[in-house]
Order: structure tokens, then C-alpha cells, then sequence
């Protein structure tokens, strides 16, 4: 397997990193936990409310009576929100962290991914080059010695014998030319590209 080139192949683990959608929904997902760590942090303000009530000084009410005339503010404060809020942060920031190391394994999931059917794609197209070969040879062959038979040097079974040589190999050809395509495609699916645009 002297063929396989390994910038090539670190072009391809690039190309799929750039180009696969699921890289893209990776990136997201940390723009998403980023934003939520920032929510989480503008949460210090959750439990703070503030409050005002009018309240005319010459009117007069009777159902509810009132000992301040005017403009009334109030505030108040929620312990339980505001101690609750560093751990909503924290547990953000972890989440984070979650995300990212999600992200960081499914690169190098992707990454061996694309080495792997790049390998596979290189065998098969050793193999096609292989039965390629086999099937030139065999149609030598049979032309060979069709020409022996036609002058009577060989018997009708070692012809048939050649011919039928010549029909498994470029049966084996047709299977790895097949091989070949399939694990191109597959490998495609990964880079987002066709493989002849990866330079």
C-alpha cells in the first residue's frame, strides 16, 4: 500500500471536519452551552424585584386604608433564588465542558472514520488495478490460444478451460470495480465533496 499518502489523507480528516454537517451541529451546541452559562450569570438578578404603589394623598378609601399618601416603592429579595444561583452557573459551565468533550470525541470518531474508508478505498483500488491486470492477461491468453485451436494445436477443453479463466477474471474485475465505487461514495459521504475536488 505504498499509495496512500498521509497529507493527503490529513486533507481529507480536514475537508470532512469543515464540510460535515454534524461538525457544524457540534459548533452550535457550544454557542448554545456558552449562552447559557452567560443567562445563568445575568441570573443574579433574578431574585432582586422591585415594586411601586400610588396611593393619592387626598383620596380616601375606606376597604383599605393607607398611612402613606403618594408614590410607595418596595423591594424584595428571594434567598432561595439567589442562593441557588451560583450553582445554576456552575452546573452551565459543566455543561460546557460536556459539550466539549462530546465534540472533541465525535472529531476523533470522524477523523479515524475517514482514515479507515480512505484505507478501504485504496485497497479496492489496488484490487481493481490487480484484476485489471488478471483480466488483460486472460484475454491474451484465450486469444492465444484460440489461435492454437484454430490450427488444431489444443484441444477444445483447454480452450474452454481459457475461456472460462477469462470470464472469472473480469467477473472479479466487475466486483472490485464495484468494491471500488462503494467505498468512494462512502468515503464521500464524510468529506461533503467529491473525492476528485480534494487537492
Amino acid at each position: 500500500m505504498d499509495d496512500i499518502s498521509y497529507v493527503y489523507l490529513e486533507k481529507l480528516v480536514a475537508v470532512a471536519m469543515e464540510n460535515y454537517p454534524r461538525v457544524k451541529t457540534n459548533e452550535s451546541r457550544i454557542k448554545v452551552g456558552q449562552a447559557n452559562i452567560a443567562k445563568q450569570r445575568m441570573g443574579w438578578f433574578t431574585p432582586l424585584s422591585l415594586s411601586y404603589a400610588y396611593s393619592p394623598a387626598n383620596a380616601v378609601n375606606n376597604s383599605t386604608p393607607g398611612f402613606f399618601g403618594g408614590y410607595q416603592l418596595g423591594f424584595t429579595v428571594s434567598l432561595q433564588t439567589l442562593l441557588q444561583t451560583p450553582y445554576n452557573i456552575k452546573a452551565a459551565k459543566e455543561e460546557l465542558k460536556i459539550i466539549k468533550n462530546d465534540v472533541a470525541e465525535y472529531q476523533l470518531t470522524l477523523a479515524s472514520e475517514v482514515k479507515r474508508r480512505y484505507v478501504a478505498y485504496m485497497q479496492a483500488f489496488k484490487m481493481v488495478q490487480i484484476a485489471s491486470k488478471a483480466s488483460t492477461n486472460a484475454q491474451t491468453d484465450a486469444t492465444l490460444i484460440k489461435y492454437r485451436f484454430e490450427r488444431g494445436e489444443v484441444t477444445l477443453a483447454e480452450y474452454n478451460n481459457v475461456l472460462d479463466r477469462v470470464g472469472a477474471q473480469n467477473s472479479t474485475k466487475i466486483q472490485a470495480e464495484g468494491t471500488m465505487l462503494i467505498n468512494k461514495v462512502s468515503l464521500e459521504e464524510l468529506l461533503g465533496v467529491k473525492l476528485e475536488e480534494v487537492k
